[in-house]
């Protein structure tokens, strides 16, 4: 898995990880894995992450249509 937070050197499975164990915003994220806690860079690839991992994110009709 790719490295997202590069300052923490947080990979996207941390990331994952944590939104899945209930982080569903940017700041539970920082606490829960460190991510996104330097330069920002990052926030926005960790706010992609909570959009397509969060519980409660809509279901992509062309994820559930390949499925």
């Amino acid at each position: 898995m790719a490295i997202v937070c590069h300052c923490e050197v947080i990979r996207e499975a941390a990331i994952v990880d944590a939104i899945v164990d209930g982080a569903s915003s940017l700041a539970d994220v920082q606490i829960a894995c460190g991510a996104a806690m330097q330069c920002g860079g990052c926030v926005p690839a960790v706010q992609e992450l909570l959009l397509r991992h969060a519980p409660s994110a809509p279901i992509d009709p062309a994820r559930s249509m390949s499925a």
